[in-house]
């Protein structure tokens, strides 16, 4: 049985920034497609009354079959799939310019990643939706890091994804596809675990993997600069 927690005004303002997140990179799809500019403000306004429409029925449906805390694991699988189907298009779309190089240790990477947080793990746990900052509170109370560590770990883990998914091609090097990378494969890992009862969601483990990609993000464009552009070609 998955037990949630408490903070139900965490776990609004969570969901809350999730769907502007997920109107902006949606906004962003369709704009791209539009006749002309001047049709832009009026598809904003549009797109958005239809995306609330849909949207804040399927929380509330959702959250009221298991929770806030639910509904945002919910939303989070729903962004992780339309994510995935969007990175394997892209790689479809744009096969040729990749680094295919590049490509193919990044899905190694995935692969070990998946095999050291999920699979390699032996026994049950007690499985729970954690959207709260225990261990920085720990930490701060008892003025030491040792609480971080495994934050610490997470972040690590996740700066070779970071690196390796804006190797793969140029578009891709941008915080605007880094940044929903770290959450959204961190959601795929965390859901696993749910499902296999040998971890649990955890909102540190999210930001800790997003801050990982995002550092990878940054290391990549600092060698990327340091190094001749030739380096980077297949």
């Amino acid at each position: 049985m998955w037990r949630t927690g408490n903070f139900d005004s965490m776990q609004l303002l969570l969901i809350v920034i999730l769907l502007m997140c997920g109107y902006f990179y949606l906004f962003q799809a369709v704009a791209r497609r539009a006749a002309s500019r001047a049709s832009i403000p009026l598809l904003a306004v549009v797109l958005l009354g239809v995306y609330l429409l849909i949207s804040l029925p399927l929380v509330l449906i959702i959250s009221q079959m298991g929770g806030m805390s639910f509904a945002f694991l919910s939303l989070l699988i729903l962004a992780a799939f339309f994510g995935v189907y969007a990175f394997i298009s892209f790689v479809v779309k744009n096969f040729r310019a990749c680094n295919k190089t590049a490509l193919v240790m990044f899905l190694l990477y995935l692969l070990m990643v998946s095999y050291i947080t999920v699979f390699s793990r032996r026994g049950k746990v007690q499985t729970d939706i954690l959207l709260s900052f225990d261990s920085i509170r720990e930490a701060v109370n008892r003025r030491s890091l040792e609480p971080l560590q495994h934050l610490w770990l997470n972040i690590v883990m996740f700066v070779p994804i970071g690196a390796l998914f804006a190797a793969i091609h140029p578009s891709l090097a941008r915080v605007s596809t880094v940044l929903p990378l770290g959450m959204l494969l961190t959601t795929i890992i965390e859901t696993a675990q749910l499902l296999m009862r040998n971890g649990q969601c955890d909102l540190e483990d999210l930001a800790a993997n997003t801050v990982g990609a995002l550092l990878g993000l940054l290391l990549y464009k600092l060698i990327r600069r340091a190094m001749p552009s030739r380096a980077y070609e297949e």
